[in-house]
């Protein structure tokens, strides 16, 4: 009996040991990890996350699928989108691309905005192009000669858009010619009416560079992205989109044997706007903008009288237009407010969040513009739907002032700042697929 009951609790003892150490086999960080569990600890570690870089996307997927931790599903979350944009970058072939300009434009008068920028690209040693097209005027037919395609057997490399441009309102140039300019409704109504088809992967990729050499469009970034989606669609294989936060300019001089020395450089600006026909004086200009930037040690009224700068990094000012276009599209035609009025105009202009949001972080208003409102119609999949048009027409000063810095050749004097693309205070960008910059295990970090 008693020898039974040894052999009883041996056993008993033995199954307490198995069921602990499969318990603790079962708990380990790597037990777990290796059957697709991933907690805090997996996070936490170094290793562990630079295990995970070399995952598909899709299985990193499968560790989010079900993850009850709300932090750790936030870090798998982020690391599905690092993931899907190694993959992006990895089907993109790497290699010596070819390289385009576009001079979207033709100058006015004394401007030489569009042929100093023709001989910046054509001669510059550093930003030089293959290719240099002056003869496109529209965002469709840019895109109609990129579908073509390089006569590499890559996708584009660097593709330069030099057309004037605004923070307040996209692009000088129509999305196809004839059609006003190319803002957010326009690319909107692009992408509704499917007239401006993606391009293709092997036209563009995520990397190609898209750059718009035109004015302070990098304060935009929500219209470098839809630029971007509109060539290449939504996935993450489409361009990256840059611009320019500051006002750009370019300057040629003719040399000997017809080459020309050119260059580019930027200016910081200030702006008030007002509504179209009603143009204050200069005093009163002058108020607003002390008041609108009053930490600016900048003799605002002195800078209002001066249409060019005597010297580099002398402050002046300008004049432009300034429209601003809202769309609103309806289901039907019932659900289309009629708007009779005045009264009637100024309550539905206030009750469109968005315009108003958009209006508000560029700081200005409704009372900035002048307003008119109409009644539409939009293409979207094939059907023609209701919609009202407002626009907003208003004019901007702006004072600029070169960005300069030391003249070596002359310590008394200033030049023009020399800026790289990749300045991040000057020069904004969309970038859908970033590469990996630090070592594995360190590209996205917990929070």
């Amino acid at each position: 009996m008693r020898t039974a009951l040894k052999v009883t609790l041996l056993i008993l003892a033995a199954a307490v040991v198995l069921a602990a150490l499969l318990l603790l086999r079962t708990a380990s960080p790597e037990w777990q990890f290796h059957h697709g569990v991933v907690t805090s600890y997996h996070v936490a570690d170094v290793r562990f996350r630079a295990r995970m870089e070399a995952m598909p996307s899709a299985e990193v997927e499968r560790l989010l699928a079900g993850q009850e931790d709300a932090a750790v599903a936030d870090y798998l979350a982020r690391f599905v989108q690092f993931r899907r944009e190694q993959e992006a970058l990895g089907a993109a072939p790497e290699g010596e691309r070819m390289s385009v300009t576009f001079i979207l434009g033709s100058d006015a008068g004394e401007d030489r905005f569009y042929t100093a920028a023709a001989d910046f690209y054509r001669y510059d040693s550093t930003e030089r192009t293959e290719i240099v097209e002056a003869s496109l005027r529209s965002l469709g037919e840019v895109r109609d000669f990129l579908a073509r395609g390089p006569a590499s057997h890559l996708p584009w490399g660097v593709v330069n858009l030099v057309t004037h441009s605004y923070e307040w309102g996209g692009l000088a140039v129509p999305v196809r010619p004839g059609y006003g300019r190319t803002d957010a409704v326009s690319l909107g109504l692009a992408i509704r009416s499917g007239g401006l088809e993606p391009l293709p992967d092997s036209a563009v990729d995520c990397r190609t560079d898209v750059r718009i050499q035109g004015c302070a469009l990098g304060r935009d970034s929500s219209f470098l992205a839809l630029l971007s989606a509109v060539l290449d669609g939504a996935d993450i294989q489409r361009p990256r989109v840059r611009s320019s936060r500051c006002f750009v300019f370019f300057e040629s001089v003719r040399q000997n044997g017809g080459r020309a020395k050119a260059r580019q450089f930027l200016a910081d600006y200030w702006y008030v706007v007002y509504p179209k026909g009603r143009r204050p004086g200069n005093p009163e200009l002058a108020r607003w903008l002390a008041e609108r930037y009053p930490g600016e040690a900048i003799d605002w009224r002195v800078a209002l009288g001066r249409r060019e700068p005597r010297a580099p990094g002398e402050a002046y000012a300008r004049r432009y237009s300034l429209p601003v276009n809202w769309l609103a599209v309806f289901p039907d035609s019932a659900s289309r407010p009629g708007i009779a009025g005045a009264r009637e105009r100024r309550a539905w202009l206030e009750s469109q969040d968005g315009l108003n949001q958009y209006l508000n972080r560029i700081r200005l208003s409704l009372d900035d513009f002048l307003w008119t409102v109409r009644d539409t119609v939009v293409p979207d999949s094939g059907w023609m739907l209701p919609a009202i048009l407002a626009t907003g027409r208003g004019a901007i000063v702006s004072v600029l002032k070169a960005l300069v810095e030391p003249d070596s050749a002359d310590p008394s004097g200033r030049r023009y700042m020399s800026v790289g693309i990749d300045d991040a205070r000057y020069f904004a960008a969309v970038i859908p697929a970033r590469p990996a910059s630090e070592p594995p295990g360190m590209n996205v970090m917990p929070r």
